[in-house]
């Protein structure tokens, strides 16, 4: 007798949960097809090591959040009550998180700052980066990389991404929750893919044997 009950608990991805890694590049890195364009897949030492030209933005709080909304238009006639049809008129596409390490590097991303310089005159070096009113954000590549219970590896690959308004504040305490740095960032279509449900982003996942 056939299960009335139709599941499939069997596939390695029915159940997720647990901690993701995010990872930028410069919008100019090649969009990954593959996750061997991301992390380094072959065994040893190095194994799971960003590529070239992408760096990790290391532990977070809160997780790691993709939102997917959109809107719609509907139709209808005076002789039918109700919808006849409908249509979506607009997608939008975020990531978001905080990020838990306090880096120049983080604060330079999330706020906007600018170049991070060095000076070596002082015992010990001295580094320093600038916070004002930048006229643009700045665009780049994201990838969310989340590995579940079977070592399969599934990536969420953004092809633009860009800082979304989100109040950040820092408070130095004596007790509390530990300073974090919320970012989130607006995705962007890349109107240069002419399948128009690929332009915020692709999925690739590793398959079970």
């Amino acid at each position: 007798m056939g299960s009335f009950l139709r599941t499939d608990l069997d596939n390695p991805w029915a159940f997720v949960r647990g901690a993701a890694r995010i990872l930028a590049a410069d919008d100019d890195q090649t969009h990954p097809t593959t996750l061997s364009d991301v992390i380094v897949l072959t065994s040893g030492g190095t194994q799971y090591d960003a590529q070239t030209g992408w760096t990790d933005l290391g532990a977070t709080l809160t997780g790691i959040n993709i939102s997917i909304n959109h809107s719609e238009e509907t139709f209808s006639v005076d002789q039918v009550l109700g919808d006849i049809d409908s249509l979506p008129v607009s997608w939008e596409c975020s990531v978001s998180t905080a990020l838990a390490e306090n880096t120049l590097e983080h604060f330079q991303l999330a706020w906007e700052g600018s170049e991070i310089t060095t000076n070596s005159t002082p015992e010990p070096d001295e580094r320093t980066m600038g916070y004002g009113q930048s006229t643009e954000y700045t665009r780049r590549k994201l990838v969310v990389l989340y590995k579940n219970s079977d070592d399969l590896i599934r990536a969420f690959c953004f092809r633009r991404a860009q800082l979304q308004p989100v109040e950040s504040s820092i408070g130095f305490n004596k007790t509390g929750e530990q300073i974090s740095i919320p970012v989130q960032f607006k995705c962007l279509a890349d109107t240069s893919v002419s399948d128009v449900k690929s332009r915020f982003f692709t999925v690739i996942e590793q398959v079970g044997a």
